[in-house]
């Protein structure tokens, strides 16, 4: 119709309503622009190209798959690359997405203000140096005992409330910050502020039993709340009591949050962990200890940290960081006490720093102070370090940045995971962190343990994030153990054919020319084998004859891969792409992050075995260990149970004859080695007592204790006495069977003897007896050489030829030192031997008396006594007087002690004199 019949020239008087009319749009009308045209070359713009070709072939197969369920339909795409389907939509958003090229290190400005005393390093947060018992409690360091103050003394002490001094500290807060004009005010200044008994306080526990990185006192982390918006219109994200709310398009997590949903989490320049609210119980509360006392404060809220994000790589030990970073942090040290140094010029001393880094050298020391110091040897500086008079000491923020806290919180986390490697028996050579990027073949040869490592861990992450290789997800490095966390672990990015790999692989390079071989397959028994795989006929009608052998191939290979089918030779083993290894990289690490999720945020109480008793879990280790002795025997559950009434009904029996002798009294077995005490041993408590008889070397008896605590020895010694004679318990006592092995080899070593001295004695028969041949008499060289002794020339006192050399040197008629003889005979003298209580034996423990300690140290100390007559010692030379008189003038007349000077004046000058100095000496 014409367009002017659709023109309303007057509302009351129409001919006809008026239907709205419908838009038409030609696609073949060239003066419409529906899309952006794509320039196409001339060459293959006439004729498609063969992936075209490829694409339009392989449609309709897919088709045929996706509907019989062989291969799952494609995914719809992920919203943050929506797919542009509005032909009016030309605002081209999907050039501005951001990419996604691996994980996301930083996510916004991530500005942290520590407190001062962490930013400048103070010496009880960032201890300088930490022993092995030290480093052992670092995630967990116990309670300090208190040497002074209230709580060093034992005994009741008060508990005090906060309240009051919450508030009256929040209030000097507000005037301090309206003072200053209002608006956001530092507080976090001295120590005192870093303490929990003001302000508002929250309680953080790791899920983690060893974090790779932990916060020192007085660092500051952010609390985020990370949210997703829903596609369309969305309500907005939720209030939250903490944290500020960060619209994320991406994830910074290695899981991708939902559309609408919210997770917070702690965010600092060490890590990014989830954290997840949970009630605090009415009946918990926190209690503070200072020196002075206990103090008692409510809690409101408590989250439970998720597993760490590094974001901060832990340095290896020996690495070029670690030592880069002891370097510094000592200078940093020596700088910070030329600052408080308030001599002119400024001067320190090298004990101080050795104080504090007691593990470092003297040289390593020496060699930090030479850049900024002299050492003065003489002068008013002696053995100081002065500062140099052309050094320019770095000012606060100059040192600040040489060094950072999270510089040290890692060098921490470095140290504590080196000693427990060491603590679990790890060499130094076993954990060294290699510098190169290719070190593929290196991870293969480390052990789990040291894949745990956070050096390991915080590296992989972090190579993870910026692309370079893919993570482990589940694995040795997972700190949860039971799968509810990643695996940190580095793994290619290009997927690696396993060795246990199951899935089915195409027969290299004989294929062609076999029964096997696809393009020898007739459409007819192509069509035959789709019916055995369950295909409908109408839809094989549709297909042609590559499309048949398509969908042959790809449902023989399913079946293969599952195990099912009976055509497996036509089964191809597809290739692995990268972009499907990325794939299933991102749907495990998306399932343990969705798991991490919902078990961290369950509020199910489990329930603890904590009220059971040890004998109840001996109970269970029992009855598992029967099931298994039952499966592996193959025995019934009866005739185990009759093992165990004949078990109870023996022990029962043992333990009623042990209370019969224990009613009927001692039994006593009385002999020349031994007596028994106890005869039983079966039941608890029992211990056997064997006093066995000695005899001394003059024939003197004396009595030694044995106890015996071991049920299975007393058992035997029990039946050995009671059941053989006594010529068989002296044979067993005497020549057990490593004595036997011992006179054995004794016997075989003088047999031998013997017979090479027989062997000896036949030869020299032989040979008869040998002729003595003539001394040659040696001359005497013509020594000019007189004798200290005898006054002869030729020789010295000490040579034999001296007539005198036998009597000069006959030994002392009295001995020098105490012989042996001596010895015993002072030990027989010391030492009684019929003291029983000298020497104790319990089992395989000798408990030696008190007595007999002190009586061998009293003949250890005559026997080391010395004694040289007079006559030996050589005489003492006296110092020869002279005869003339030397500085006569020197020698003073004798004075009395109690004397008075001759001159009071002499006394007044002192006295001014000393009252002149004190004057001086005032400012």
């Amino acid at each position: 119709g014409r367009w002017e019949d659709n023109i309303i020239w007057d509302a009351q008087a129409m001919p006809r309503l008026l239907e709205p009319p419908v838009l038409t749009l030609d696609p073949n009308d060239e003066n419409l622009i529906l899309e952006i045209p794509d320039e196409k070359e001339e060459a293959t713009s006439n004729s498609p190209s063969k992936e075209s070709k490829r694409e339009s072939s392989l449609k309709k197969s897919r088709i045929l798959l996706g509907k019989t369920g062989v291969i799952k339909e494609e995914p719809q795409q992920n919203m943050s690359q929506p797919e542009v389907k509005d032909p009016w939509n030309l605002s081209s958003d999907e050039y501005y997405y951001p990419k996604q090229q691996g994980l996301r290190g930083t996510f916004g400005g991530n500005i942290i203000q520590h407190s001062i005393p962490a930013v400048e390093l103070w010496q009880p947060f960032f201890p300088t140096h930490m022993g092995p018992i030290k480093i052992r409690q670092f995630h967990r360091p116990p309670l300090k005992k208190y040497s002074f103050g209230a709580l060093s003394q034992p005994g009741p002490h008060s508990v005090q409330p906060l309240l009051k001094h919450i508030k009256k500290k929040a209030k000097m807060r507000e005037q301090e910050r309206q003072a200053s004009g209002g608006g956001e005010l530092f507080f976090m200044r001295t120590p005192q502020d870093l303490t929990g008994k003001d302000g508002d306080l929250i309680l953080a526990e790791y899920s983690e039993e060893n974090g790779p990185l932990m916060m020192q006192v007085g660092m500051a982390t952010k609390i985020k709340n990370y949210y997703k918006r829903k596609p369309g219109k969305d309500p907005g994200a939720p209030d939250c009591k903490y944290g500020e709310t960060v619209y994320c398009h991406t994830s910074p997590f290695l899981g991708s949050l939902h559309p609408g949903q919210l997770l917070q989490a702690f965010e600092n320049n060490l890590f990014r962990a989830p954290i997840y609210l949970h009630k605090m119980p009415e009946t918990d509360f926190l209690i503070i200890r200072t020196r002075q006392g206990y103090y008692i404060r409510e809690l409101v809220d408590i989250f439970v940290v998720g597993q760490q994000c590094p974001l901060f790589e832990v340095p290896g030990p020996n690495s070029k960081r670690a030592n880069t970073h002891i370097r510094d942090f000592l200078q940093v040290f020596i700088y910070r006490l030329f600052w408080k140094s308030k001599d002119r010029p400024r001067r320190i001393r090298m004990e101080d720093i050795k104080k504090a880094f007691p593990s470092h050298s003297e040289s390593s020391i020496r060699k930090r102070l030479k850049l900024c110091a002299d050492f003065k040897r003489t002068g008013m500086d002696s053995n100081w370090w002065v500062l140099k008079s052309d050094f320019r000491l770095p000012t606060e923020e100059e040192i600040r940045a040489m060094v950072s806290p999270e510089q040290c919180c890692a060098y921490y986390s470095m140290i504590a995971a080196e000693q427990r490697l060491k603590d679990a028996g790890y060499g130094e050579k076993s954990f060294f962190a290699p510098e190169e990027e290719n070190e593929e073949d290196f991870q293969m040869k480390i052990d789990d343990e040291v894949h745990t490592a956070p050096w390991n861990t915080t590296r992989a992450f972090i190579a993870a994030m910026k692309g370079k290789c893919l993570l482990e997800v589940t694995g040795v490095a997972d700190p949860t153990g039971c799968g509810e966390g990643f695996s940190y672990v580095k793994i290619p990015n290009k997927p690696t054919q396993q060795k246990d790999d199951k899935e089915p692989q195409a027969v290299k390079k004989t294929v062609t020319g076999t029964d096997a071989d696809l393009r020898r397959l007739s459409l007819k028994n192509a069509k035959q084998l789709l019916r055995k795989f369950g295909v409908p006929e109408e839809e094989i009608k549709k297909l042609s004859r590559w499309e048949v052998i398509d969908v042959v191939r790809t449902m023989s290979t399913e079946q293969a891969r599952s195990g099912e089918g009976p055509m497996s030779k036509f089964a191809r083993g597809s290739r692995f792409s990268v972009a499907e290894h990325q794939e299933r990289y991102k749907e495990e690490c998306q399932r343990i992050f969705d798991l991490q999720n919902k078990v961290l945020s369950s509020t199910e109480v489990l329930s603890s075995d904590t009220d059971s008793s040890s004998a109840e879990d001996s109970d269970f280790e029992e009855m598992g260990k029967s099931i298994e002795n039952m499966l592996q025997n193959k025995k019934t559950s009866s005739q185990l149970s009759r093992e165990w009434e004949e078990q109870e009904r023996k022990e029962l029996q043992r333990m009623l004859l042990a209370a019969g002798s224990a009613a009927s009294g001692n039994n006593h077995r009385d002999d020349d080695t031994a007596s028994v005490t106890s005869l039983n041993s079966s039941a608890t408590g029992h211990c056997l007592k064997i006093y066995r008889t000695f005899r001394d070397e003059e024939g003197k008896e004396y009595v030694r204790c044995e106890t015996v605590r071991k049920p299975a020895v007393i058992d035997a010694y029990v039946r050995i006495r009671t059941t053989k004679d006594e010529e068989f318990i002296q044979k067993f006592a005497l020549f057990d069977e490593q004595h036997r092995e011992e006179m054995r080899k004794e016997r075989r070593r003088i047999q031998e003897q013997l017979r090479r001295l027989k062997r000896n004695q036949e030869k020299e028969k032989l040979r008869g007896p040998p002729e003595k041949k003539p001394k040659k008499m040696k001359e005497r060289p013509d020594l000019k050489l007189k004798c200290g002794a005898c006054g002869a020339i030729g020789h010295m006192r000490t040579n034999k030829f001296c007539p005198l050399y036998y009597q000069t040197n006959v030994p002392p008629s009295n001995p020098v030192a105490m012989t042996e003889e001596q010895e015993e005979e002072l030990e027989k003298t010391v030492i009684h031997n019929d003291n029983e209580e000298l020497i104790k034996v319990e089992g395989t423990k000798i408990v030696l008396g008190k007595q007999l300690i002190e009586n061998a140290d009293e003949v250890r100390r005559k026997s080391l006594v010395l004694k040289f007559p007079k006559q030996q010692l050589p005489p003492k030379k006296k110092r020869r007087v002279g005869t003339t008189v030397h500085c006569d003038y020197l020698n003073r007349p004798h004075k009395s002690i109690h004397r008075r000077r001759t001159d009071p004046m002499v006394t007044l000058s002192s006295i001014l004199e000393s009252i002149i100095n004190d004057m001086r000496d005032l400012p």
